[in-house]
């Protein structure tokens, strides 16, 4: 098959942001897309009248350039939404972020004075004998108290990662919760500062009156009227190079025929771990051991249209240990169109499981009681009220930010960085927690190295950046 000036691998946020700047500019482009859909872990299924997003996708940015791409092509569609989201613990729901006056009726007085102190403790021993953080377990400590930590923390992390808290990388709580404490959730509970803002503090949100997805259908229709081609159910096999540089991609498509598209450039946004393992001939051994050595976390979106309005957030995180779910969501509360009428909501209840657990064999059906369940537990949902549901497995959604993950890394983009004509990009892609507004970044950046605008690091999206927990909001 004939080539591009580029050749992007997925279509999601990070290939689809590269395929519009790279058509903007006049490049032809070729995106080949395993599924049947755009959007990737962003877009939007509809089911029984109602649209669901893979998990909660709320829009929200420090890059003026993302952000006015977002306006623009979300156009009228475009919503402010007020937050609300809480955590349940122990059947009580708790503000998030934590509120001085909500946490100590919900904790109890005596509880609470424990939690304070913990802090107070932590806080002196960082300033008198600070010692150094290396994981999350030590960072979340040092910064909150031990109490507050167990509390609030700890449960809902092991559920999302499947593995200790002391396993985790601390540099994943810093760029995740940088710039919020205690200190800062207090100021902002007492005073409601206006200015300055912690972006896990930010009440308001944008959101495509459709879903997530929206934004995404959008950008690739602007894509194709430019003239790119967007081709879905690819699922690439092969990416066939001479020496240091990318010949041809060999993708299988719908009837399982395989077709070899001439590649220019490849930016990829496929998991980095399957697109070492799929060069053709392969890297070094120490590459491919360093792959290896990495993994990635499985999503699985249990998802039920049901009666009535559950819960005003729109979505509560589930620190809870009796119950297995680590978030639910309900749509109706982010954009009223997301639901089918006034009597239902669309929830999205989200659990975690490594590939072949148990859990994630599970059959849908199961799933599904096993959520409905749950909800019933929670005091959200009576079974009888779960009108339909369906299931979906998002593989190698998550990349495991494990201890020692960064000379993994150091390895394989060492030798990725000799490819003369490969970028990855994007969260999969390049192995990093990124929010979608960094994965439009990398696509972004990756286009203007292609088209020759400059001479962009995608790698450096998102290091040292005030994101997602703290920050200041827009």
């Amino acid at each position: 098959m004939p080539g591009a000036d580029a050749v992007i691998l997925g279509a999601g946020p990070s290939g689809l942001a590269a395929a519009y700047e790279l058509t903007r500019h006049g490049a032809s482009v070729r995106v080949l897309e395993r599924l049947e859909q755009v959007g990737g872990l962003a877009r939007t299924i509809q089911h029984d009248g109602c649209r669901f997003d893979i998990g909660p996708h709320r829009f929200f940015t420090r890059n003026e350039e993302v952000h006015q791409l977002f306006v623009e092509v979300v156009a009228e569609d475009l919503l402010r939404v007020a937050r609300l989201t809480r955590i349940h613990y122990r059947n009580k729901l708790f503000n998030y972020p934590l509120s001085p006056v909500n946490a100590l009726f919900g904790v109890g007085p005596a509880s609470a004075v424990l939690m304070f102190l913990s802090y107070a403790r932590a806080r002196l021993r960082h300033r008198l004998a600070p010692r150094p953080q290396h994981t999350f377990e030590e960072w979340m400590i040092d910064h909150f108290g031990a109490r507050l930590y167990e509390t609030f923390f700890k449960t809902y992390t092991e559920k999302v990662w499947g593995i200790s808290c002391d396993r985790i990388g601390a540099d994943w709580a810093a760029q995740r919760i940088k710039g919020l404490s205690l200190g800062v959730a207090l100021k902002h509970a007492l005073l409601s500062p206006k200015k300055h803002t912690v972006k896990t503090l930010v009440d308001e949100f944008l959101f495509p009156r459709h879903g997530a997805g929206m934004f995404y259908e959008k950008l690739a229709d602007l894509v194709e009227v430019r003239g790119g081609t967007i081709l879905l159910g690819r699922r690439v096999v092969g990416l066939r190079r001479d020496g240091m540089r990318i010949r041809s991609v060999v993708a299988q498509g719908p009837d399982g025929q395989e077709e070899e598209v001439e590649a220019a450039q490849v930016l990829s946004s496929m998991p980095l771990i399957a697109m070492v393992e799929m060069l053709e001939p392969p890297p070094p051994e120490a590459v491919l051991a360093a792959c290896r050595r990495l993994r990635y976390r499985g999503h699985l979106g249990v998802h039920l249209k049901v009666r009535g309005l559950p819960f005003p957030d729109n979505w509560i995180y589930v620190h809870s240990r009796e119950v297995r779910m680590a978030r639910v969501a309900n749509y109706r509360n982010f954009s009223p169109q997301m639901a089918d009428g006034e009597g239902t909501s669309p929830l999205t209840v989200e659990y975690f499981a490594f590939e072949g657990d148990d859990f994630w064999k599970r059959a849908d059906e199961e799933l599904i009681e096993v959520a409905a369940d749950e909800l019933r537990q929670m005091g959200f949902v009576h079974p009888r009220d779960v009108l339909s549901g369906f299931v979906v497995r998002s593989q190698q959604a998550y990349p495991v930010i494990e201890l020692g993950y960064h000379e993994h890394i150091a390895i394989i983009k060492a030798w990725l960085d000799r490819l003369t004509n490969l970028q990855p990009i994007g969260r999969s892609g390049m192995f990093k927690y990124n929010n979608q507004d960094h994965a439009i970044a990398t696509g972004l950046l990756a286009a203007r190295n292609v088209l020759g605008l400059g001479r962009y690091d995608p790698w450096l999206v998102n290091i040292d950046a005030e994101y997602h927990e703290g920050g200041e909001a827009r």
